[in-house]
């Protein structure tokens, strides 16, 4: 009896660690089957490409100057959260920008100019952080007619002083629909400029938005021959003034790159790619009416932008080799964004591809659509910065101009192309519909985590829905330590929530005048990067010792 029962107790044992077993296995298998492996190696001996140390600038809307906020630049609020993504450059412009006249309080530029210098950062600071919106709609820009509007010197100096304090550097739009005829009319452009060099302001400049979309929004039309010969006469007046000789000239702030938009971008660098200190266009991804969530994580949608940017640099290399080519205006959304999504996490999504994919092809400069105001800000009515704000400054402060190339490999079978030039070998993933997307730019020396040259920074996007991505590092980052910066969105809203979390800590202002300090998580060496699904993050290689960024 006693045998039997010995028996019947083992076989029960043997059962059960079976059953637990077969559990384990089970749950291995159906964790493998929601995880999503790659591997990647970082050519770390040269760079790729080489970004302008301001490569993401921002922009403000020129309703900005209209609605009478230039009082908001006081805010030392405001101040400290603009300061925290210098170097910058801050474009004023946009569609309204072809309807702003300057004009002085004074007939007497030089009486005016020498009066008491504003300094915006010695003022005393505004300690409301609830303001009102610029008072335009999010959609303004697709109605047919604007009318003329007044800037004083009074909005200028608050501007000028702005940009100044907080680190950036200010390029304007002049406007372009002041006309003599068929020619560009420079006598009130020729007033502002009269009136910038007495205060010794440093202003780079740009001469109207969106030229080829003109008739849409005006019923008049400016050709890109005549506007070519307009950019000629603008750099004229700029190189007769000692002030402004080495004043950036940047143009023709084209619309996305269809047919009709290449064909006026290459007849106006025939013409004034000689006065150009940069060659300008604008892109967005979807219409802010009409978009929906699931857009800003959709892989196809994303690719737009390769085949827009390289058909931009093509027209560029054919027509002004040399010259270097800015996102000038962009964001998620036209028409001011999507409402409830174009300022929150999921946005997060194509801002970082984009950022990624355009140092990848050699842009020079990115300007975001907007610092302030509209559903695409970084930074909200009630002065509380964004996901995009975070997700900004923490690229400003992990991420380099150095660019690096970067091989994607997973498991799977991938089909060889016959053309040379799209060959992979077997296993490297194709960039197109990706759901995994990493980039890897040399780390900023000048990081406030204070990265020793040598240091990598990759950022990493994980698109899939369901599946978590995991990251093994091979080549010659293999077997290095990581340090990780990963974002989250915070609270119930999930995608569409606006607030972040930066390696589960909820991101804020420390108070107005204190940003948080933006720390990692440190892993230990040959870990495998584990990013949960609709995730993005940065991370850094600190002892990554690569030629390209010593």
């Amino acid at each position: 009896m006693i045998v039997r029962l010995c028996v019947a107790s083992m076989l029960a044992t043997v059962l059960a660690a079976g059953l637990l077993l077969a559990i384990l296995l089970i749950g291995g298998m159906l964790a493998a089957s929601q995880q999503r492996a790659v591997t990647v190696e970082v050519h770390t001996d040269a760079p790729v490409a080489d970004t302008d140390s301001r490569f993401l600038s921002l922009a403000l809307p020129i309703q900005f100057v209209r609605t009478g906020k230039h009082q908001l630049l006081r805010s030392e609020r405001f101040q400290t959260l603009a300061a925290g993504l210098a170097p910058a450059f801050l474009r004023l412009g946009g569609t309204a920008e072809d309807f702003l006249i300057f004009e002085p309080t004074e007939e007497d530029i030089t009486k005016l100019a020498s009066g008491p210098e504003l300094d915006i950062c010695a003022l005393s600071k505004n300690d409301s952080t609830k303001w009102e919106g610029l008072g335009f709609e999010a959609n303004e820009t697709e109605k047919k007619v604007f009318k003329n509007f007044t800037m004083s010197e009074v909005e200028w100096d608050h501007l000028n002083s702005f940009t100044r304090c907080v680190g950036y550097d200010f390029i304007f739009g002049l406007n372009v629909l002041l006309r003599n005829g068929s020619l560009w009319d420079p006598s009130n452009a020729q007033l502002l400029l009269n009136y910038t060099a007495a205060k010794g302001f440093k202003v780079n400049w740009e001469l109207g938005n969106e030229p080829n979309h003109l008739q849409k929004i005006s019923n008049r039309t400016v050709n890109a021959t005549t506007l070519g010969l307009d950019f000629r006469q603008l750099r004229s007046l700029l190189s007769s003034s000692p002030a402004f000789k080495n004043s950036i000239l940047a143009g023709p702030d084209t619309t996305r790159p269809k047919n009709k938009t290449l064909r006026f971008l290459q007849r106006f660098l025939q013409i004034a790619a000689g006065v150009l200190d940069a060659v300008t266009w604008h892109q967005y991804y979807i219409d802010g009416s009409t978009a929906v969530l699931d857009n800003f994580t959709d892989p196809t949608l994303l690719d737009m932008l390769h085949g827009q940017i390289t058909a931009i640099n093509r027209v560029v290399n054919m027509t002004a080799p040399g010259l270097p080519v800015w996102l000038g205006e962009t964001s998620s959304a036209w028409g001011g964004g999507a409402p409830e999504l174009s300022d929150s996490f999921v946005a997060g999504f194509m801002w970082l591809d984009k950022l990624g994919l355009a140092a990848q092809l050699s842009l020079d400069v990115v300007m975001r659509q907007s610092l302030f105001e509209a559903n695409y800000a970084l930074i909200s009515k009630d002065l509380d910065p964004l996901p995009d704000y975070w997700l900004s400054l923490l690229y400003k402060q992990l991420v380099g101009s150095r660019v690096l190339k970067v091989k994607v490999t997973d498991g799977s079978e991938v089909k060889v192309s016959n053309s040379s030039e799209q060959q992979r070998t077997t296993g490297e993933m194709d960039r197109k519909s990706a759901r995994i997307r990493v980039y890897a730019h040399c780390t900023n020396p000048n990081s406030p985590q204070q990265y020793q040259n040598g240091s990598v920074t990759l950022y990493v996007l994980n698109l899939h829905q369901d599946h978590r991505a995991a990251v093994r590092l091979g080549g010659n980052l293999a077997f290095k330590k990581v340090h990780k910066y990963l974002l989250t969105p915070h609270g119930m809203e999930g995608l569409t929530s606006r607030h972040v979390e930066l390696n589960g800590r909820k991101l804020d202002m420390v108070d107005d005048r204190t940003l948080p300090e933006l720390g990692p998580q440190k892993l230990p060496s040959n870990t495998t990067l584990l990013m949960p699904p609709l995730t993005f993050g940065f991370f850094v290689i600190p002892d990554a010792q690569a030629a390209a960024c010593m």
